[in-house]
């Protein structure tokens, strides 16, 4: 592999990322971390769930959630669409918008939010605010939120969510923002 693989790998999908992370009024260089995460920049991924694609999609819940964000009509996709680079980076950042701005609207420190929002993207809002209060209640989750600092959520998430998976999740993208942030 060369030396910087990854960057040459995201370069591939920069202007597409940088388009709808705009659109979406998300940071890229989140969108791009959770590329990395769930599929090492590979179109054609597909995990046991099945989620599809770079940002790793499920038909059944994230992706349809995403679509009826963004075209207001409830519809379960199939692999194949999320299978077309745009097709998945357009869904893939507005549920990440969706559960920033919908799910976590309530919550006012953005680097807790996006804590929120990557633990989520992977495991839910329910278990985010579960691991939080002990309830799946989003409300009472952004008032327990807004009542610490960032610091202090992103170490109850990382030790508290209900699956190592999404603990480990969590660190990765988190470690793997600043990298983004260097070259967008």
């Amino acid at each position: 592999m060369q030396p910087d693989h990854v960057k040459t790998r995201a370069e591939r999908f920069k202007k597409e990322v940088l388009k709808q992370s705009k659109r979406f009024n998300i940071d890229p260089a989140v969108a791009f971390a959770i590329i990395q995460t769930e599929s090492s920049f590979n179109p054609k991924a597909r995990s046991h769930i099945p989620a599809y694609g770079l940002m790793q999609l499920v038909p059944k819940s994230g992706a349809r959630d995403a679509y009826n964000y963004v075209y207001e009509k409830d519809r379960m996709v199939k692999g194949k669409y999320l299978y077309v680079p745009a097709n998945n980076i357009e869904l893939g950042c507005a549920y990440i918008s969706k559960i920033r701005y919908v799910y976590f609207k309530n919550v006012k420190d953005e680097k807790s939010a996006y804590y929120c929002t990557i633990s989520a993207y992977n495991t839910g809002p329910g278990n985010v605010a579960k691991a939080l209060t002990g309830k799946t209640k989003l409300d009472a989750a952004a008032k327990k939120v807004n009542s610490m600092k960032s610091e202090k959520v992103y170490n109850i998430l990382r030790d508290k969510l209900p699956y190592a998976e999404t603990r480990k999740y969590l660190n990765k993208v988190v470690n793997r923002i600043g990298y983004y942030r260097s070259w967008i």
